[in-house]
C-alpha cells in the first residue's frame, strides 16, 4: 500500500523541522494525524498539552578523514538479508527486517485500527546495529538511503523521527475538561501512548557502545537496490552499505 502524504501535509506547517528533514517527515505525519483525531475526540482548545518533550535536532553530518568505503558496491537483497558498513572506527550491520518497539507499535495500532487500517500497510521496518566500541563520536541513524537501477532514491529514518513527527499531530488538551471527563481521559490515553513510544526509542550509540536501532520507510521498495548509503550523523559521517561477503573480504569486524 503506497501513501502519498504530500496530498495532505504542507511543509510550511512545521517550521521547527529543519529543511533537510521536512520531506522525510511528510511521509509519516498523516497516520499520526489519524491517531490524534481518532483517540482525542478532535478537541478545539487552544491550550497546549503539557509534558510533551523535544529532543535536540542532530547537527548536520560531516565526513571523517578516516572513512572506510567500498569501491562501487552493489547491494543484492536476494543474496543476503544482512549488510554492513564502516566509517572511521564505527561499524554496523543492516538487516532487511525489523519491528517497532512494543510501545511504538501500541501507538501506531491505536491510530490505524481506529480507522480500520493496518500500520504495517503504510510502513516497512529494517534494523540497524551500530558498533561504536572503537568510535570517538556519538553515532545514530540520521538516514538510510537506497537507490534502484534507475537512480530513484528511497529513504529510511529512525523510528524516533516517526515519534517526533507524531508530536506535531498531537491535539490540544480539552478546554475546561475535568480529570473525570471522557474528553480528558481520551486525551490522556493518547498522550500516554505517545509518551511511552517516545521513551522507548534509542537516540544514539555513544563511544564504546553497541546499539540496535529500528528504521522505517513509507516508500514502496524495489526488489533490489543498486546502491545503499547510511548517514550516521554528527561528526561520524556517511558510509556505503555493502554485502557481508564484501565486508568480510575487506576485514570489517562483524562480531557484534
Amino acid at each position: 500500500m503506497t501513501r502519498n502524504p504530500l496530498d495532505f501535509v504542507s511543509s510550511s506547517s512545521y517550521p521547527r523541522i529543519i529543511v533537510t528533514r521536512k520531506v522525510i517527515m511528510k511521509k509519516f505525519l498523516p497516520l499520526m494525524l489519524v491517531a490524534g483525531l481518532a483517540l482525542a475526540g478532535c478537541s478545539s482548545s487552544t491550550e497546549p498539552s503539557s509534558g510533551a518533550s523535544e529532543t535536540p535536532t542532530p547537527a548536520p553530518s560531516s565526513p571523517t578523514a578516516e572513512a572506510t568505503t567500498a569501491e562501487s558496491p552493489t547491494v543484492d537483497p536476494e543474496a543476503s538479508d544482512e549488510y554492513a558498513f564502516a566509517t572511521g572506527m564505527t561499524f554496523g550491520k543492516v538487516t532487511r527486517s525489523g519491528e517497532p518497539s512494543k510501545e511504538l507499535k501500541a501507538f501506531l495500532e491505536a491510530g490505524s485500527e481506529a480507522q480500520g487500517e493496518d500500520y504495517k500497510d503504510a510502513f516497512q521496518f529494517w534494523t540497524v546495529k551500530i558498533d561504536n566500541r572503537e568510535g570517538f563520536e556519538d553515532a545514530f541513524v540520521n538516514s538510510l538511503f537506497g537507490y534502484d537501477e534507475a537512480g530513484k532514491e528511497y529513504t529510511f529514518v529512525r523510528t524516533l523521527d516517526l515519534v517526533e513527527a507524531a508530536q506535531e499531530a498531537l491535539p490540544d488538551a480539552p478546554e475546561n475538561a475535568t480529570a473525570e471527563s471522557a474528553e480528558w481521559k481520551q486525551h490522556k490515553e493518547l498522550f500516554d501512548l505517545y509518551s511511552a513510544a517516545f521513551e522507548s526509542e534509542q537516540y544514539s550509540a555513544k563511544p564504546g557502545a553497541v546499539k540496535e536501532f529500528t528504521v522505517v520507510t513509507g516508500d514502496e521498495l524495489p526488489s533490489e537496490f543498486a546502491k545503499m548509503t547510511i548517514d550516521l550523523g554528527g561528526l561520524v559521517g556517511e558510509a556505503d552499505v555493502i554485502t557481508l561477503e564484501d565486508a568480510e573480504s575487506q576485514g570489517y569486524p562483524l562480531d557484534f
